[in-house]
């Protein structure tokens, strides 16, 4: 298929975009993260810094899966199932077992001094993206005839529909599973999103939806983020200073807002960030299409950049946010460079990321 350059663009974003978020929470946002600085953020730094890190979840990790499924049907079209297994295989699973049995101990000892229990860390993802693409394998093996969705875009009924649903599902799902409970290591409370964005991905690039986008519409999408996603955000967390767990789930008016919320960023941050590359970044740039092809071994690695970034950034007497602009500013080119070594170590024995 036509290579579309501005995905590389996005994915190259997202994936920095992943540092940031860890780093943050590293000097006290919002989440959970394998080291916290003694010397964190508080007050109203802090609250703004969880702010963005709510308004990354809504959207970044959506995306991904998006991009993810985009690509799916095209490759399993092209290598089969027996071809498509064995790179999914080569790609997702030796890594993802890489990373838990090996390298996630590695770090909680590099930072504790302790051997840690198997954990899938940030490759969650690669796991989730495992199991959905293996019900897609089920899928296009046992059923003969292909259910064919003609949509020809995601007009605003869609998308209105789509909110709706989204949000009453991920609330109800959060009266039992809290944002914040991990079930084998995942967040089950934001997974309504992720399920359905990969599905919509698939979808897309049956009905080539990307070949639509408008910019009127995304124009139309970053407004309403803008002008009332964040606004309403800051306002609710100002407002509910005292009642901050409220949110993560149960039968109340913040969880009500916070699922309802999310995706509507969703969809405008995604929508709009797909368009605005589609129209002013697709052009062809070696240097970006390099640190594409090194994105997904950035993400692998990253985390032992972010704690020894910290760990380097906290030897300096310099307030925890300026520490925090110095670990993205010299990590995220040091993450690519490691990237860069890693992906051609792990090549060498034939394993492909």
């Amino acid at each position: 298929m036509r290579r579309i350059y501005y995905l590389d663009l996005i994915r190259v974003f997202l994936t920095m975009l992943v540092f940031y978020h860890h780093s943050a929470i590293a000097f006290g946002a919002s989440g959970g993260w394998y080291y916290v600085s003694g010397e964190a953020t508080s007050g109203l730094t802090q609250g703004l810094l969880s702010a963005s890190m709510a308004v990354d979840q809504s959207y970044f990790m959506s995306l991904f899966f998006f991009i993810s499924a985009y690509f799916l049907p095209a490759s399993f079209d092209r290598k089969g199932i027996r071809g498509f297994f064995w790179d999914r295989l080569n790609r997702l699973g030796i890594p993802l077992l890489l990373f838990y049995f090996v390298l996630d101990s590695l770090l909680v000892y590099w930072i504790w001094g302790v051997w840690g229990d198997p954990a899938f860390g940030p490759m969650w993802f690669v796991f989730t993206l495992l199991v959905f693409e293996s019900a897609y394998v089920a899928y296009r093996h046992f059923c003969g005839r292909r259910s064919a969705i003609k949509c020809e875009g995601f007009t605003w009924v869609e998308a209105v529909v789509f909110i709706l649903l989204m949000g009453i599902t991920a609330f109800l799902i959060r009266l039992r599973i809290p944002v914040g409970t991990s079930v084998l290591g995942l967040q089950l409370g934001y997974y309504p999103l992720y399920v359905a964005m990969y599905f919509l991905g698939i979808v897309a690039y049956r009905n080539q939806w990307l070949e639509r986008l408008r910019m009127r519409e995304a124009y139309c999408w970053l407004a309403i983020v803008l002008l009332w996603g964040i606004p309403s955000l800051l306002y609710m967390v100002a407002t509910n200073v005292d009642r901050m767990g409220d949110f993560s789930g149960g039968w109340n008016r913040n969880a009500l807002f916070y699922a309802m919320w999310e995706p509507v960023m969703c969809v405008g941050l995604c929508y709009s960030l797909l368009a605005l590359g589609k129209n002013y970044f697709n052009v062809p740039s070696p240097f970006i299409r390099s640190l594409s092809l090194n994105s997904y071994s950035f993400y692998i690695i990253h985390p032992f950049v972010v704690v020894g970034c910290v760990f380097a950034a906290e030897i300096f007497p310099v307030p925890p946010l300026v520490r925090l602009a110095l670990v993205c500013i010299i990590g995220i080119p040091l993450c690519f460079i490691v990237a860069i070594g890693f992906r051609k170590l792990l090549g060498s024995v034939h394993v492909r990321i």
